[in-house]
């Protein structure tokens, strides 16, 4: 028997990246779009959670903006949505120094903050835009060593996409 190779809509992480470029396409709000990137990312490759954290104008504080998975509380709200320093945890230090963080053992990395539930490994990818900072995209996994290269290049997709979008909704908002 022939067996063909999966087609691309067989592939998970191709059809989340396909549904979040519809989704995006919808979103108004940075709040619409951090939310439909998090909830994809969960859908395409298995995490346990996954967190948009945005920028602040004064460029200082990056602030939990969309949560899929245990800080969930209700559709597209944050119970106690965390606020950090640029350099400050995983996401900080990500966003200090713009390059994407894996850690495959939380335990043994001093960078790691506890949220809401102690998790063993993290992902933390900037969200750039023609060179402007705009956020990080995080994801934590209960399981040590749970990020492999193909979660990375999914994420930097989605993240690619986000701070696209991001850049987009900021030229639409009329000037005063």
């Amino acid at each position: 028997m022939i067996q063909l190779p999966p087609s691309e809509s067989d592939d998970p992480a191709e059809t989340a990246v396909a549904r979040l470029i519809a989704r995006l396409r919808k979103a108004r709000t940075p709040r619409e779009a951090a939310w439909a990137v998090s909830t994809e990312a969960i859908t395409a490759i298995g995490l346990e959670d996954c967190v948009v954290y945005l920028l602040d104008n004064s460029g200082t504080l990056l602030t939990q903006m969309a949560a899929y998975g245990p800080k969930l509380r209700a559709p597209q709200v944050i119970a106690n949505p965390l606020t950090l320093r640029l350099g400050q945890g995983v996401v900080g230090h990500c966003a200090a120094a713009r390059i994407p963080i894996r850690i495959d053992d939380t335990r043994s990395d001093p960078r790691y903050l506890v949220d809401d539930a102690a998790r063993l490994s993290e992902l933390a990818l900037p969200l750039i835009h023609d060179g402007e900072l705009l956020g990080v995209l995080d994801s934590e996994h209960s399981r040590a060593g749970f990020y492999q290269g193909h979660h990375e290049r999914v994420m930097l997709q989605m993240a690619a996409l986000l701070s696209a979008h991001l850049a987009l909704l900021r030229l639409s908002v009329p000037q005063g």
